[in-house]
């Protein structure tokens, strides 16, 4: 048991309540566009974004000789996939991490 800011006291979530507050809110999370990479009883690993079509970029490159690099280089680093950590603790309090 934890005490509260109001003096009261919480008590930790059951296992099968903090699994139903990690699926609910990686439901939401789905609902906006990301996907399950990973998922354990307590946390999971989502991505969004879309993985870079490599092949394309170094076609365009070549075509363009050589000024789609810039471009190329710009979404290798700020572009492609991204993860996130979701997490439930043992209060049914959901974080969310960037990896």
């Amino acid at each position: 048991m934890v005490s509260g800011d109001a003096g009261t006291t919480r008590p930790k979530k059951t296992t099968d309540e903090r699994k139903e507050i990690l699926s609910l809110h990686i439901g939401g999370l789905v609902a906006r566009g990301r996907r399950v990479e990973s998922q354990s009883d307590f946390q999971a690993v989502l991505i969004h974004g879309q993985q870079l079509n490599h092949v394309l970029h170094l076609l365009i490159s070549v075509f363009t000789c050589g000024l789609w690099l810039i471009i190329w280089g710009a979404l290798a680093i700020f572009g492609g996939e991204k993860r996130e950590i979701v997490k439930v603790d043992e209060w049914g309090n959901t974080s969310v991490a960037k990896v």
